[in-house]
């Protein structure tokens, strides 16, 4: 029965979008939107997953060399939208930690779009900028950082201490994948973001895509 109710709304989506609003505890409203037979989510102003978002970071993840990542940092799940990116990668077969920070939105994940853990995905509910300070013992080779609040940065991404985090968890050779508004200019401790990573020993290389948002891609030089 489930199924076949599953079905009839997918039909429908054709003729009419079906949404479902949802509070969430830090995000506001989100909506989960069936429109053509593709689901979304999105809060009032943004993707969250499976739509422009989703283009945009399968775009950026191309400059990042993901089939040689055994491990993988994900900073804001959001719908587990970039876990579908990741995974139909060719030759991709690493192992993904994704750290989010609303629980509603890790069931959304889970109920809404099957995005659960397994042997290849850990969830941890946490704040990313407490959760990577303590994360003393782990390396990964790619980290995705994608930490909004509908269309506002995380203020602790200008903190250069949490960058200093990062190039702590990222061994040589490794890259992150920052997603950004081509309309926020980006600064850590009042500096110009490239100029601090740069100074860092980070080689950096800014994609812009679909007009609105901008892309950091950072390689720690082996």
């Amino acid at each position: 029965m489930k199924q076949l109710f599953t079905s009839l709304r997918r039909l429908v989506s054709y003729a009419v979008p079906l949404t479902r609003r949802v509070k969430t505890v830090h995000s506001g409203i989100a909506e989960i939107t069936l429109s053509q037979g593709h689901k979304t989510l999105d809060t009032a102003h943004a993707n969250y997953s499976y739509g422009s978002l989703q283009r945009v970071l399968r775009y950026g993840i191309r400059f990042t060399k993901p089939e040689a990542a055994k491990q993988v940092l994900v900073l804001g799940l959001g719908g587990g939208s970039i876990v579908q990116v990741l995974r139909q990668t060719p030759e991709f077969r690493g192992a993904i930690t994704a750290i989010e920070f609303d629980p509603v939105i890790i069931q959304i994940a889970d109920e809404e779009f099957g995005v659960r853990p397994d042997d290849t995905l850990r969830i941890v509910c946490a704040d990313a900028f407490a959760w990577v300070p303590a994360a003393l013992d782990q390396q990964f080779d790619l980290i995705i950082i994608d930490l909004f609040l509908d269309l506002t940065m995380a203020s602790g991404l200008g903190a250069a201490v949490f960058w200093e985090h990062i190039g702590r968890l990222l061994p040589p050779g490794g890259y992150v994948l920052f997603n950004t508004l081509t309309a926020d200019s980006v600064l850590i401790d009042g500096e110009p973001a490239v100029d601090y990573w740069t100074q860092q020993g980070f080689d950096v290389r800014e994609v812009e895509v679909e007009l609105l948002n901008l892309l950091y891609i950072l390689h720690k030089p082996g």
